[in-house]
């Protein structure tokens, strides 16, 4: 959404600038095509960056079932790689999904 908004502020301003400025109109144009590009990049970016890990829903759904589980218990689980287990445990602790808890030297991850 805030890309869009950033686009929709571009529009503006370029026809703003147009219409005060009839002179500079080519000159905001190109600018507010420029600006556009690099929305589009930006919003690209976010969009691939952002997408979940492989094995998110499969680690979300298991401790849906389960209940509290460890690292260790959810690779045991699902016969899975432990460095792609942390990285989707990783990115549902950060969008608040889950959460860890620790107790002793064990994290326990729990909806």
């Amino acid at each position: 959404m805030r890309y869009l908004e950033a686009l929709l502020a571009v529009v503006i301003f370029v026809a703003a600038a147009s219409l005060a400025f009839p002179r500079i109109a080519p000159l905001a144009a190109r600018v507010g095509l420029i600006a556009a590009i690099i929305i589009a990049a930006l919003w690209l970016y976010s969009y691939v960056t952002s997408r979940p890990p492989p094995l998110a829903s499969r680690v979300l759904e298991l401790i849906r079932a389960r209940g509290p589980l460890a690292a260790r218990d959810i690779v045991a689980a699902l016969g899975a790689d432990p460095a792609e287990v942390e990285k989707a445990l990783e990115y549902l602790v950060e969008r608040g999904a889950v959460r860890r808890i620790k107790r002793g030297d064990v994290e326990y991850y729990d909806l």
